[in-house]
């Protein structure tokens, strides 16, 4: 199947092993980089990832080179977890708040790269409980 082999492919890229993956939206906080963008969010015991894909249209495709394209319209970043020096979860929304405000859940990693400071801001539609769980084993303060 060629999900697998992406994520083999991939496993391969960061020399290491996925200990989760999952759809996420990235809204802001990673640089100069404006959001918001979807992509897929993936971690391992060295640095969580986040990697959008290019969207193509027959209109960009008839002005922009393909290096122009791939370049304006996918981010892609790795931040190790050593420079993660704090995660905010959301609080559990009851069943009435996840009908009437969505089910998403707004995930805050406050890091430093390079003496500056950041906030990266990721949307996740699903549970977070072993972002949560890897968090606390890496010793980051929620």
């Amino acid at each position: 199947m060629e999900i697998d082999k992406f994520w083999e492919k991939k496993e391969k890229e960061i020399q290491g092993k996925i200990i989760h993956k999952c759809l996420a939206q990235y809204l802001s906080g990673y640089r100069n980089f404006g959001g918001p963008s979807w992509g897929v969010f993936f971690f391992s015991k060295q640095a969580i990832y986040f990697q959008t894909f290019p969207k193509k249209n027959w209109l960009s495709s008839i002005w922009q080179t393909e290096t122009e394209d791939l370049r304006e319209s996918s981010l892609n970043f790795c931040i190790p977890w050593d420079e993660i020096t704090k995660i905010t979860f959301p609080e559990e929304k009851s069943k009435i708040q996840k009908l009437f405000f969505g089910s998403g859940n707004l995930v805050t990693l406050d890091y430093v790269s390079e003496n500056e400071s950041f906030s990266l801001k990721l949307l996740f539609n699903d549970d977070m409980d072993i972002l949560k769980e890897s968090s606390s084993s890496l010793r980051i303060n929620k």
